[in-house]
């Protein structure tokens, strides 16, 4: 929660009256249900990241380092296998029916009978294994799930030959952090804290740490695996609150920003309602306290005389924006309009500080 004051210094002014409204979007179009909000996929348990990460990626990418006979690794190539519109259920059957075999029967089996006298095959194979999300240009993204890279030793037979091992255990990991594809995305916060506490004990965004924002530079948004499970989990003790910013289209035609706030399943999360607080100041001046609203989104300060709706202006060209929950920001505006009435409007602009 965040406490920003505002003080007027009213000249030659007489105060008859003062409403203190509140405005969402004051001079935005009407929204009506967006196209392309959008949503995340459920995410709260460790089974529903599982489950999300194999509907998700786009292709399996499989590489190899062997060894030489004089001890130098070197790289053997690999594969790389596209989902396209393979309907896979669960991440037992990608692993065993769909990445294992290329594992085995391509890489690992290619090196065991390959004849070059440059490698040394007593040394093993090291192998390491990427399940990736790729963007709509086609780029990849980070590893959703993967697999070492860890070394491999084949099967050395009675002959001299070598032979792929038994990998019936095989298992891919997920990854630390999960991207997300959020269209148009402008800007992201992640806040994390204990269950029971409003103050979070860890916030990513630039605007709070340089090099901290969760979007990376592929443009993808990167969550945390362990903080998205432990906060929803019976037995977790955390909370996680997610802050968007992107751009939707409106029906009938163009185009706005949209704030959005999710918790740590991927619901999304009302805001805090904006409160506009009057009280008396010194040397005939009056305070108005903003309490409450989210931090990361901004709101400007509007006054009117007469409550018209095409009457109301802004007291300032700034959008203030908190750049934390905890931190009170103390901002002076002076004016020298008769003004009865105040709101705050809500910009959805992405911080620039």
């Amino acid at each position: 929660m965040k406490t920003i004051r505002l003080t007027l210094e009213l000249k030659s002014v007489i105060l008859t009256a003062i409403v203190v409204l509140w405005a969402s979007n004051a001079k935005a179009p009407i929204i009506l249900p967006p196209t392309n909000a959008f949503v995340f996929p459920p995410i709260g348990t460790l089974q529903k990241i599982s489950d999300y990460t194999v509907s998700s990626l786009s292709c399996v990418m499989i590489f190899a380092l062997v060894y030489e006979t004089n001890g130098q690794e070197t790289s053997y190539g690999g594969t790389i296998w596209y989902k396209g519109s393979t309907v896979i259920t669960n991440k037992a059957q990608l692993d065993q029916q769909y990445i294992l075999p290329g594992l085995s029967n391509v890489v690992i089996y290619n090196f065991c009978t390959n004849s070059n006298p440059i490698y040394d095959k007593s040394k093993g194979i090291i192998v390491y294994i990427g399940c990736e999300i790729l963007t709509p240009s086609g780029l990849s993204s980070q590893d959703m799930l993967y697999y070492g890279p860890i070394k491999i030793y084949l099967v050395k037979n009675t002959d001299g030959s070598y032979s792929v091992p038994n990998l019936s255990g095989f298992a891919t990991l997920i990854n630390d952090s999960i991207p997300f594809y959020v269209p148009n995305l402008q800007w992201a916060r992640l806040e994390v804290g204990n269950k029971g506490t409003s103050t979070p004990f860890a916030i990513y965004d630039n605007n709070y740490a340089s090099g901290s924002s969760p979007i990376s530079s592929d443009g993808f948004l990167y969550l945390s695996t362990a903080f998205i499970t432990n906060s929803s989990s019976s037995t977790g003790n955390l909370w996680v609150k997610t802050s968007l910013i992107d751009v939707i289209r409106l029906i009938p035609g163009g185009s706005s920003n949209l704030f959005q706030i999710f918790n740590g399943d991927g619901n999304i999360v009302p805001e805090n309602p904006l409160q506009l607080v009057l009280s008396e100041g010194s040397n005939s001046a009056f305070c108005l306290t903003v309490n409450g609203g989210d931090s990361g989104h901004g709101f400007v300060l509007q006054s009117s005389t007469n409550l018209a709706r095409n009457a109301w202006n802004n007291c300032s060209s700034v959008a203030f924006v908190s750049s934390t929950n905890e931190v009170p920001s103390f901002i002076t505006i002076l004016t020298t309009n008769i003004c009865s009435f105040f709101r705050l409007a809500t910009t959805n602009l992405p911080p620039t500080n």
